[in-house]
C-alpha cells in the first residue's frame, strides 16, 4: 500500500472513530419539573435555613430525602412540616462524631428499600457574631469544628459510601460570598477552607464517578441572620438591594445536584446579589 493511501484509510479510520465517541450517550433530563427522580439525598443541617428549603426543593424535583441534625424534635417537626409522606425521612446525626459518621450514613441509606444515597448537601454551619478583638479560642474552634472539620468528615463518610456501592453521585458544599474577603474571623476562614476542601474533594472523587462542588451565598435571609418568615428583606449594603432567600438558593442546588451539573467539577457558584466581586471596590 502506498504512503498516500496509507494516510486516508488512517484519516478514515479517525473520522469513524470520532463518529463513535459523539455517539455515546450522555444524561440528558426529560422533565425538568423533575431533575432528581430517582434520587436520594441527605441534607445535614435540613431543619431550618437553606438545609430545610433545600430538602423542600428537591422533593418537588422528585428526590427522595433525608434531613439530618442534631434535634431530635425538631427534625420530626420538619418533617411533618414538609409533609412528603414516604418519600422524606430524618436521621439525628452530629457532624462532630466523626467516628460514627460511617455507621450514620449507612443508617440512612437503608431508611428507604433503594439502600443508596446519590446526594449529599453538606449545609450545616455556624457564625459568630464576635469581632477579632473578642474571638475566644473556644469560639474559634466551635466554627472551625463544624463549619470545616464537619464538612470534611461528612463528606468522606458518604463519598466512602458512593464509592463502596459503585454509585456516581454528588456532593454539594455550603461555603459563603464571605470567602471573598479578607479573613479576619473564624466564620471567614471556615468559608475559605470550604472552598479550597471543595476543589480537593473534587479533585479525589471525580475519578470514581463523584462529582463535588459548593455554592457560596451572600446574605440569605435565614436564622442565622436574624431573619425569619415576614420579616423585611431589604439589606441597603447589597447591591441588590435585598437578602437572598432560602428558596433561591435551593433552586441553584437542584441544578448543581441533577444531571445537568455532572460536568460542574470542584466550582464554587456565587449566589451574592452584586455583594461578592462586584462589591469590593465599594
Amino acid at each position: 500500500m502506498s504512503l498516500k493511501r496509507k494516510i486516508k484509510s488512517l484519516i478514515h479510520k479517525m473520522i469513524m472513530l470520532s463518529k463513535e465517541k459523539i455517539m455515546i450517550p450522555i444524561p440528558s433530563p426529560v422533565n425538568t419539573n423533575e431533575l432528581l427522580s430517582g434520587k436520594i439525598a441527605l441534607i445535614t443541617g435540613g431543619s431550618s435555613g437553606i438545609g430545610f428549603e433545600t430538602a423542600k426543593s428537591f422533593l418537588r424535583n422528585g428526590a427522595k430525602v433525608i434531613i439530618a441534625g442534631t434535634n431530635h424534635d425538631k427534625l420530626k417537626n420538619c418533617t411533618e412540616k414538609l409533609n412528603a409522606g414516604d418519600n422524606l425521612k430524618f436521621i439525628v446525626l452530629n457532624v462532630l462524631e466523626a467516628g460514627s459518621l460511617d455507621d450514620k450514613v449507612i443508617e440512612a441509606a437503608n431508611m428507604f428499600n433503594e439502600n443508596r444515597i446519590d446526594i449529599l448537601v453538606n449545609s450545616a454551619g455556624v457564625n459568630s457574631g464576635m469581632s477579632f478583638e473578642n474571638v475566644t479560642p473556644q469560639e474559634f474552634e466551635r466554627i472551625m469544628n463544624i463549619n470545616v472539620r464537619g464538612t470534611y468528615f461528612m463528606s468522606r463518610a458518604v463519598g466512602e459510601f458512593m464509592i463502596a456501592q459503585k454509585i456516581r453521585g454528588h456532593i454539594l458544599n455550603l461555603a459563603s460570598a464571605s470567602s471573598l474577603r479578607p479573613g479576619i474571623t473564624p466564620y471567614i476562614i471556615s468559608k475559605w477552607a470550604i472552598r479550597g476542601m471543595t476543589i480537593g474533594l473534587a479533585d479525589y472523587f471525580i475519578n470514581h464517578g463523584i462529582t463535588v462542588n459548593a455554592i457560596a451565598p451572600g446574605p440569605v435571609a435565614t436564622p442565622m441572620l436574624n431573619k425569619h418568615d415576614g420579616d423585611n428583606i431589604y439589606n441597603s449594603s447589597n447591591p441588590a438591594g435585598r437578602f437572598a432567600m432560602p428558596s433561591e438558593i435551593a433552586e441553584l442546588a437542584v441544578f448543581m445536584v441533577s444531571s445537568m451539573g455532572d460536568l460542574i467539577v470542584g466550582d464554587t457558584y456565587f449566589m451574592t446579589g452584586g455583594g461578592g466581586v462586584t462589591s469590593l471596590h465599594r
